[in-house]
């Protein structure tokens, strides 16, 4: 997985993740990347700081900022904090066992049920390689303070 920072022809900024590099450039190519804010087909990627990796597994990313004031921007933050609010609300917390959890719920060793927690880098590879279904709840800034 590889998130990249973009920006469309308006202005507005956003993060996505791409299951490998090439990926961003077959999308973009086939203008299937839209601005979530409004809709813009234009497109390009934004320099970006790397993750720092501490050790095996302990990813520390670098503090990022978001602009305040843009109505757009606080529609979308706050649609973001209700949709994490609900997932919080109606799933189950398994903490660092969210990988074995959903691998065995998604090959029917457990019972089927609504799931959060965490997982490494390379768990989420071997669930996308394995066929498990998942998403990833994007930082809020008030989570990175």
């Amino acid at each position: 997985m590889i998130k990249y920072r973009l920006s469309c022809s308006a202005g507005h900024e956003f993060e996505s993740w791409f299951r490998a590099i090439g990926d961003y450039d077959k999308q973009w190519q086939s203008g299937l990347i839209l601005c979530p804010i409004c809709g813009s087909k234009e497109i390009t990627k934004m320099p970006m700081a790397p993750a720092v990796v501490k050790g095996r597994g302990s990813e520390t990313p670098l503090p990022l900022s978001v602009g305040r004031g843009n109505e757009a921007e606080e529609s979308v933050l706050g649609k973001l904090r209700a949709f994490q609010q609900s997932v919080i609300e109606n799933s189950e917390d398994v903490g660092s066992r969210f990988a074995d959890e959903a691998r065995k719920i998604h090959f029917g060793e457990a019972e089927e049920r609504r799931i959060r927690g965490n997982s490494t880098a390379e768990e989420a590879k071997e669930m996308l390689e394995d066929g498990v279904p998942f998403g990833i709840l994007p930082p809020l800034p008030e989570d990175l303070n």
